[in-house]
């Protein structure tokens, strides 16, 4: 048991020691290198060719909007805690129907009883990063409000085109301060400096996809009869690096469709590091049901959601509570090369053990 245990601690530490944690292209043609998917409803998770020439697969996420369906999405496994850089292109077809609440597309999300640490969505015709966080000294009940919550806005979204996003992000701890760099096709739209995290036992992991919280039945949606909201994404990638690490290279640029660019809202400029964002939503047709001031509902992970793993078929959820101030999570690196270093001694133990008993046995056959 005792082997078993440290068995899985070392898969998470090897996670951590590997430069490049994650990498998928879907070249493939499944999705199996992500452990986790979770739908709610009817959409549909594929890998097909990717669209807006940009040659290859990419996988396709479809939800449609039936009253029922909310939530389409898969995840990579966890890493400990760290500075990473994720990275990975999503393109939103030129057909995408406005829409004024949020559809989150990213979110990097640490288990069940919290808030997604970090959101990238679309709101309207502009991507919006929002970040949370609480620690063990904050008593905020969070099935009311989050405990805290920033919001920057990111500028335009373009339909039709494939867009390379990077995302460097020091996860916080007790001891960590937290830090977060967003850039769009190689130019920085974002930047948050300070705790980013639920202070857990691991770093959140990544979700990709479609999630319209206020497209559950719960909150009174219902059936709209407009065509599935769709998403497609490709070359997702966790790096280890350095913080403060330097931006990374261009992405070679892919044809794009018709291109639609939303207009600036009036009054208001997209500055080159994104503030937390008040301005008002650029007109344009909304999506029958919406509406234009809808109350943007960021969801909280109860337990409840139904995720599934393409392997064993269940989510392990990361449970742990925020840790206080002098918790373990700012030494979680050294607790998993703990583990390692006993892990390695016990198989060495182990194999010792067997050829002395091998050498015992040759002996006696000699006599």
């Amino acid at each position: 048991m005792l082997v078993v245990g440290l068995g899985a601690t070392e898969a998470v530490a090897e996670r951590a020691l590997t430069s490049v944690p994650f990498k998928d292209g879907f070249e493939s043609g499944t999705t199996a290198a992500f452990p986790r998917k979770g739908v709610d409803g009817t959409g549909v998770v594929s890998v097909t060719a990717a669209p807006g020439g940009n040659g290859g697969k990419a996988v396709r996420f479809a939800m449609p909007d039936d009253g029922k369906s909310y939530r389409t999405e898969i995840a990579t496994a966890r890493v400990p805690y760290g500075s990473y850089r994720y990275t990975f292109r999503n393109y939103l077809p030129v057909d995408w129907i406005r829409y004024d609440a949020q559809t989150i597309v990213s979110q990097w999300h640490g288990g069940a009883g919290t808030y997604p640490a970090v959101v990238l969505a679309v709101k309207g015709d502009r991507w919006v990063m929002i970040v949370h966080w609480k620690t063990g000294a904050d008593t905020t009940d969070e099935s009311k409000r989050p405990a805290n919550e920033v919001k920057y806005d990111l500028g335009p979204v373009r339909f039709g085109h494939w867009n390379q996003w990077s995302f460097d992000i020091t996860w916080s701890t007790a001891k960590t301060t937290g830090s977060i760099t967003a850039r769009l096709d190689g130019a920085q739209v974002g930047s948050h400096r300070g705790p980013n995290s639920y202070h857990q036992d691991t770093a959140p992991y990544h979700k990709i996809g479609l999630y319209r919280p206020n497209w559950q039945a719960k909150k009174g949606h219902k059936a709209g009869g407009t065509p599935a909201v769709v998403n497609y994404y490709d070359d997702v990638t966790i790096t280890a690096i350095a913080p403060g690490a330097a931006a990374p290279p261009p992405a070679a640029p892919t044809p794009s469709a018709t291109v639609t660019s939303a207009p600036e809202p009036s009054g208001a400029s997209v500055p080159p590091s994104a503030q937390a964002s008040t301005s008002a939503l650029a007109t344009a047709p909304a999506a029958p049901g919406s509406k234009p001031d809808a109350e943007d509902a960021i969801p909280l992970d109860d337990g409840s959601a139904k995720d599934t793993a393409n392997v064993t078929g269940k989510d392990t959820a990361n449970d742990a509570t925020p840790l206080a101030a002098s918790g373990a999570s700012s030494r979680t690196p050294l607790v998993l090369a703990f583990g390692g270093v006993l892990l390695a001694a016990g198989l060495f133990i182990l194999f010792r053990s067997r050829a002395m008993g091998a050498l015992r046995r040759a002996d006696s056959r000699r006599r």
